[in-house]
């Protein structure tokens, strides 16, 4: 029977060099893997397709919206206004205005009354 030495412990069990580039190499993709998932966190919040782009978006959807809402309504009233100049469609209380706007035209009962800004 061989006596069990120390020596022979320590000579089986020896640590290579093949761990120390794995513990390198595990250490090295470690980091890499912490470093990427702080960059697509902040990526997600702060991109171009992020969390903040997406409310951005949102709150120019709304302003947009409501100009469009405007030009329509505008679009209405003047699409309104030229139907009741028309020929087939004549409103004299609207060709009386626009002629007293436009022409400066009077009424015959009507006076007229100057200020002077003095």
């Amino acid at each position: 029977m061989i006596p069990f030495t120390n020596q022979l412990c320590n000579d089986s069990f020896k640590e290579c060099k093949l761990f120390k580039n794995f513990k390198i190499l595990e250490i090295t993709l470690s980091a890499t893997c912490i470093i990427l998932c702080f960059y697509f966190i902040i990526a997600s919040f702060n991109g171009e397709f992020g969390v903040a782009a997406k409310y951005e978006l949102l709150a120019r959807e709304k302003v947009l919206t409501r100009k469009l809402n405007l030009l329509i309504e505008e679009n209405i009233a003047i699409k309104n206004k030229v139907e009741r100049l028309s020929d087939t469609s004549l409103d004299l209380e609207l060709l009386d205005q626009q002629a007293r706007k436009i022409l400066g035209m009077i009424g015959e009962d009507e006076v007229i009354i100057i200020l002077n800004k003095s």
